[in-house]
């Protein structure tokens, strides 16, 4: 499999295995009233962890791994599921934090026949703030990259294109589409030299629901995988190969998503 670790702006293909150990499990407490009715009160949900291991790898490779799991900088980690899918993490996709200028609309059943969580707004809506004021998911120079949601009335997508720091290079928007109820709606973009993220609004609608980032030409209608914000720990190295170019060796890790 293959997926991308590393600080913004100096994101890694690797070459994968492992996958998604722990999920969003909440925590829950059950007590009884007198009356003999049960209730509940549930906890925050929770972060994903992943434990994964990368194989024949060369020293310059393990030696940058070795130094990312040793930083203490949060690290962007985008799985296959990711990559080849919705790049908006989970929170973003199916808002699990609800933007400050729109309001939770609770689950829908969407035409397709799925249910996803959605958002009334009067606004522009800014998408993905569980880790921060909003979320940039990555994009490669000279690849396209699609943008899709559903929404109620019509769509008109927008954002920013962003460099390496985070910094706007310049804002983007699509032509406004209009329909009745729920609708899907799509538009690919060529990232303009030296965008490194891009940006999502959402704008021209009533209601939204399942917002997608995806890689390549076509918006992929899935929930988000990615994880703008991690750590990795539990490091744990093994040399397999000594050959006349270089060593190879693997590589165990724990990633885990944190904010």
């Amino acid at each position: 499999m293959i997926g991308y670790l590393g600080t913004p702006g100096a994101l890694v293909e690797l070459s994968y295995r492992g996958g998604l150990s722990t999920g969003t499990d909440r925590p829950a407490r059950f007590s009884r009233t007198m009356g003999g009715k049960r209730k509940a009160m549930l906890g925050p949900v929770g972060r994903r962890e992943w434990d994964v291991s990368f194989s024949l790898i060369g020293s310059r490779d393990t030696h940058g791994l070795v130094a990312v799991a040793q930083s203490n900088d949060s690290l962007m980690w985008y799985p296959a599921d990711a990559v080849a899918g919705n790049m908006l993490s989970p929170q973003a996709s199916g808002w699990g934090s609800t933007p400050a200028n729109a309001t939770d609309a609770g689950l829908v059943q969407l035409p397709d026949g799925t249910v996803a969580r959605s958002v009334v707004a009067e606004s522009v809506v800014r998408v993905g703030s569980a880790h921060g004021a909003y979320e940039m998911v990555p994009v490669r120079a000279g690849e396209l990259v699609t943008v899709g949601a559903w929404s109620i009335g019509g769509q008109h997508f927008r954002g920013f294109w962003r460099d390496a720091a985070g910094t706007s290079i310049t804002n983007w928007a699509d032509e406004a589409t209009a329909h009745l109820g729920w609708g899907w709606h799509q538009a690919t973009l060529t990232p303009p030299p030296g965008a490194a993220y891009v940006e999502l609004h959402l704008a021209g609608g009533m209601q939204y629901a399942r917002p997608v980032v995806s890689w390549g030409e076509s918006a992929v209608d899935r929930p988000g995988r990615g994880c703008p914000a991690s750590v990795v720990h539990g490091l744990s190295e093994a040399l397999t190969v000594i050959s006349q170019d270089d060593a190879y060796g693997s590589i165990s890790v724990t990633i885990t998503e944190v904010g």
